[in-house]
């Protein structure tokens, strides 16, 4: 018994003690799983900014293989609507049954008077084609969002973009036609949630599907797509409108070949893009200086030459404010400007002074080149937080800031 009782009194205290964790300990513990968790919330937050961000860009290109399956299909890549003689040319080419009402209809939607006008009725010789109506953003919808396999009808006819509202008041009148919720046979499907819609209210007579989005020439038929909810919808420039920016320029009139929407978001008032100019060189002045802002236009070749480019808002969702020379809330009162896909700015204003592509790049007050996309040196930009950097197109992998560094 006693040799027993050794036996157990040995192997007790052989045992390890064990105790509580001390106040010491345990504050050390909680202070480790602090570190441990600032350290994993920046990298969290790194990991779903990069993933939305790649969400995005591949929404830019399906839209990117929609406008290809577009060529594919019709055997010409869409306008950018623009331009009414490519517009025109476009639709005898791809719908050659193509009733002349359908062409006058949307001649009228996009002309330079309100769809309400009394004159909005005259001969279609009376009308002025306004490219700014249906605009680089509405483009998209219209022409990925499907036709209607009526081949006299493709714009109103069954599952196409428009709905006649009376059968019995002309098809050529702008206010009788409303956007086609129910589009069949797209090219690309949009979810329907990031259309630019306002859904009718039954209980209002005359009232229509229509597109409230925040363009300059809102209320319409032509809805934009955004990739997400308050940003700058999604753009398409097509190649044949690249350089559609000679204007008058004698009365300092410039045709306006870009996107832009009213916006309290950025310094100027409003956001803007125009097609990216490449890095290859174009021509030289043939005289002493380029002269005018056409001509100006010749000295780079822009990116995608021959095809298109499609361009996205990053995840600020803005593009940025800067679209002409002067850095004012109207882009179409003075020469353009084009950033470059290198972070630099292609200032058409220098025409008069340059005579070389290099002599076209814009340079801050003090003279430094601009670079990176950095508008912070530019007049009334210090507080704009360089919007282009983020944003995505294309031709580039990642975003334009992504592809220079």
């Amino acid at each position: 018994m006693n040799v027993l009782r050794s036996t157990i009194a040995r192997r007790q205290a052989g045992k390890p003690n064990r105790h509580a964790f001390t106040l010491v300990e345990l504050l050390v513990v909680i202070a480790v799983i602090g570190v441990l968790v600032g350290l994993a919330i920046p990298a969290i937050a790194r990991a779903r900014r990069t993933a939305i961000a790649s969400a995005m860009k591949a929404e830019v290109t399906n839209i990117e293989n929609g406008i290809n399956s577009y060529n594919t299909k019709y055997g010409d890549y869409p306008p950018d609507m623009m331009s009414w003689p490519i517009v025109r040319r476009h639709y005898l080419k791809i719908f050659p049954d193509i009733a002349q009402s359908e062409l006058n209809l949307l001649f009228r939607l996009c002309d330079t008077l309100p769809d309400n006008d009394a004159n909005q009725m005259s001969a279609i010789s009376a009308l002025t084609w306004n490219g700014a109506v249906l605009d680089r953003a509405e483009a998209v919808v219209w022409n990925l969002g499907g036709f209607s396999s009526d081949p006299q009808y493709p714009f109103t006819g069954s599952g196409g973009p428009l709905l006649i509202v009376d059968p019995a008041v002309s098809r050529e009148n702008p206010l009788n036609v409303e956007y086609n919720p129910s589009r069949v046979a797209p090219i690309v499907e949009f979810e329907a949630s990031r259309l630019s819609l306002v859904a009718k209210d039954p209980s209002v007579v005359g009232s229509r599907y229509l597109s409230l989005d925040d363009d300059l020439l809102g209320n319409d038929v032509f809805p934009t797509y955004v990739l997400r909810e308050g940003q700058s919808p999604i753009v398409y420039f097509d190649s044949r409108t690249y350089r559609f920016n000679a204007g008058d320029e004698s009365n300092g009139s410039y045709l306006f070949n870009a996107y832009a929407r009213t916006t309290s978001d950025t310094p100027s008032g409003f956001d803007a893009i125009r097609p990216v100019v490449s890095i290859n060189p174009g021509k030289n002045a043939t005289a002493a200086s380029y002269g005018t802002a056409a001509n100006a236009l010749t000295a780079w070749l822009f990116e995608n030459p021959r095809t298109f480019q499609v361009l996205a808002p990053g995840l600020d969702g803005l593009y940025g404010g800067v679209s002409d020379s002067d850095l004012g809330a109207d882009a179409s009162n003075a020469p353009p400007v084009y950033w470059q896909s290198s972070g630099q700015l292609v200032d058409t204003g220098l025409a008069g002074s340059a005579s070389t592509p290099a002599e076209l790049l814009a340079r801050t007050p003090g003279g430094a080149l601009i670079q990176r996309f950095d508008v912070t040196g530019l007049s009334g930009f210090g507080v704009s937080g360089n919007p282009f950097q983020d944003n995505i197109c294309n031709f580039l992998s990642g975003t334009f800031i992504d592809s220079i560094e």
